[in-house]
């Protein structure tokens, strides 16, 4: 599985950029409270809210979620990393993608399968009542010729 680096950039970038929780959160219109939670990696955001940090700091959801954007130097302070590494991680990110396009279509068409499974299975329930109502019916029917024959049973022998 390819690692995440989405909360770890997040947080590097906003530092970076000596940007604060309020104002990252204010700019894309979410709380600063989730901010947190993005770069704690508490919760993950909407592709919505990764697309406005992405456009925020001008670069791709890809490089952002894929990517090691900055590293720390020997002063331990945060630098560009090496961008030669970024095609290969968005090309493994690409083709994770392809593998996860294809499991989600197996998954659609399963599903569309148990749709029509749970149909059929609906429409046999019914048939099986009306079948039900139909042996009651003639039960009841039989019933009532059998009180009639009785009553003729007893007309015969008075």
């Amino acid at each position: 599985m390819i690692k995440s680096y989405f909360a770890e950039n997040l947080k590097n970038l906003r530092k970076y950029h000596k940007i604060t929780l309020e104002d990252l959160a204010d700019a894309i219109n979410v709380s600063k409270s989730a901010i947190s939670d993005y770069e704690n990696e508490k919760f993950s955001p909407s592709l919505i809210v990764c697309r406005k940090i992405a456009d925020y700091f001008k670069t791709s959801i890809d490089i952002l979620e894929f990517s090691e954007i900055l590293e720390k130097n020997e002063k331990n302070e945060l630098i560009l990393a090496n961008k030669e590494s970024h095609p290969k991680q968005i090309l493994e990110a690409k083709e994770y993608a392809e593998v996860l396009e294809k499991q989600k279509n197996e998954l659609i068409l399963e599903l569309r399968l148990q749709k029509q499974k749970a149909e059929s299975l609906t429409l046999q329930m019914r048939l099986q009542e009306q079948l039900k109502a139909s042996k009651l019916s003639e039960i009841e029917l039989l019933k009532s010729q059998i009180i009639l024959l009785q009553e003729k049973i007893t007309l015969i022998q008075k």
